[in-house]
């Protein structure tokens, strides 16, 4: 945050936020927060109904609302919280109620994987060669993430100690998981990251600057996996001085590295603060039910 701050021309990131159209900003942030808010739900009621794992949609859309608040955070401690839900709902160890969520992260990697792949094949990568063929050949790894540890957990004959780790609870969902429930989450999570490219393609053109979608396909998984690293909130910071570098050549409304970062800037700060306003507001409507449910007797819900 401090060297975004020291680095930053905040008259060019000014004068950008003052030509954006206020009412079409908060309306794709409306749009983006609210679909995927319910796509995230979906998916992820699916995934836990795939490994045996019953809750009501409503619940299970408080729960995730709730979450939220944790998300500003770190993504991770979200997940703890779901973890803790299901766990208390349904008496299991926090292994097994934990390896949904611990899923849920592969799955994600596969459809990041899988989405970047298929932009750099379709020609969309905005690096170099050499660039291109280091973050291809990383996107393939995430790519046969989830799948290879869905296989691994269907071994049956092999060494005390692989078997130990195969059937250890944390592995638990992907043994759980059939193959089609498996393609069927892929896709559920798909719509969900499309949706965030279109919303920053949306962002981004308010602000001037026009990325495609194919090439925020292959921006997006880096700069999730920046954000995920515990050293910001919501991503402030970190991602953006990263963004200013995928994103600055592509604005069209000035000229000069430095004018260009700060509309990036810009765009980055109010899209992050906007979706972060937005998500506290779900996230202190839910958290009331959430806290009551916790407290609740601990009973499958149905």
């Amino acid at each position: 945050m401090t060297f975004l701050a020291l680095t930053t021309d905040f008259d060019a990131a000014w004068m950008a936020f003052k030509g954006v159209n206020i009412l079409a900003f908060v309306a794709v942030a409306l749009g983006a927060a609210l679909g995927s808010y319910l796509i995230d739900t979906l998916s992820l009621r699916f995934i836990l109904r795939a490994v045996g794992i019953k809750v009501g949609f409503f619940e299970f859309l408080k729960v995730k609302g709730a979450s939220y608040l944790l998300n500003i955070i770190n993504y991770n401690l979200a997940l703890v919280l779901m973890a803790a839900v299901v766990k208390r709902r349904t008496e299991r160890g926090w292994a097994s109620s934990g390896s949904p969520f611990v899923m849920l992260n592969f799955i994600d990697l596969t459809v990041f994987g899988g989405l970047t792949v298929g932009a750099i094949i379709a020609g969309a990568s905005p690096f170099e060669d050499v660039t291109t063929r280091i973050v291809g050949l990383i996107a393939l790894g995430g790519f046969l993430a989830g799948p290879s540890l869905m296989a691994i957990t269907r071994i049956k004959k092999g060494p005390a100690w692989l078997l130990k780790i195969v059937n250890h609870n944390l592995l638990e969902a992907f043994a759980r998981i059939s193959f089609g429930n498996m393609l069927l989450a892929i896709l559920a999570r798909s719509m969900l990251v499309l949706l965030y490219a279109v919303m920053n393609h949306l962002f981004l053109g308010l602000y001037g600057a026009d990325v495609s979608i194919p090439n925020l396909l292959v921006y997006m998984p880096i700069l999730s996996i920046v954000g995920f690293i515990p050293i910001s909130i919501s991503g402030l910071g970190s991602t953006q001085v990263l963004a200013r570098r995928f994103y600055g050549p592509h604005v069209t409304t000035v000229t000069g590295e430095g004018a260009q970062f700060g509309v990036i800037d810009a765009f980055s700060t109010t899209s992050i603060l906007i979706m972060v306003l937005l998500r506290v507001i779900i996230g202190l409507i839910c958290t009331p039910f959430v806290t009551k449910m916790l407290a609740d007797s601990p009973k499958e819900q149905q």
